[in-house]
């Protein structure tokens, strides 16, 4: 299914649920760095990346963050004041397009390792099936070769 029959069955079933001022979730996509959904992890150029980011949205999404956090995590009691340091580091703090084009950069750097041993591991797979393959086929000529040096009996190659 599809945004489409979420939004339906939310209005059918739990409009009645709804609080009147209620908060729009997409105001806080920047936040959570979903605002460009499944693009992000396609591939693009690295000008068009900038180009995307924009310091004043950023702006207004790290403010919008703060608020969020004092609300959700009032400085008051010992405990909140802990919560919202940690989530302000986490969440408000990074909204920056630096910020976001160094992890983005370090996100596809980290990729690299895996490749790289997938590789291996497949070069690896394949020098072995060949040797297994070139033993069989001339299994014949192999045990001859044993036989003739004197590192098998020819008892045991009969066998």
């Amino acid at each position: 299914k599809n945004e489409h029959y979420l939004d339906l069955h939310l209005e059918r079933k739990h409009m009645n649920e709804t609080p009147r001022g209620g908060v729009c979730l997409a105001d806080y996509c920047e936040v959570f760095d979903v605002c460009a959904g499944d693009s992000k992890f396609k591939r693009r150029k690295e000008n068009q990346e900038g180009a995307e980011c924009s310091n004043s949205t950023m702006a207004e999404a790290r403010t919008r963050c703060e608020e969020a956090m004092m609300k959700c995590f009032p400085l008051e009691k010992e405990a909140a004041r802990q919560l919202n340091a940690k989530f302000s580091k986490q969440f408000c703090r990074v909204l920056d397009c630096r910020i976001r084009a160094e992890q983005r950069r370090e996100h596809q750097l980290d990729l690299m390792p895996v490749i790289v041993l997938l590789i291996l591991i497949t070069l690896v797979c394949f020098i072995v099936f060949s040797i297994v393959v070139c033993c069989v086929d001339y299994s014949d000529d192999i045990l001859k070769f044993l036989e003739d040096a004197g590192l098998a009996s020819s008892d045991w190659v009969k066998k």
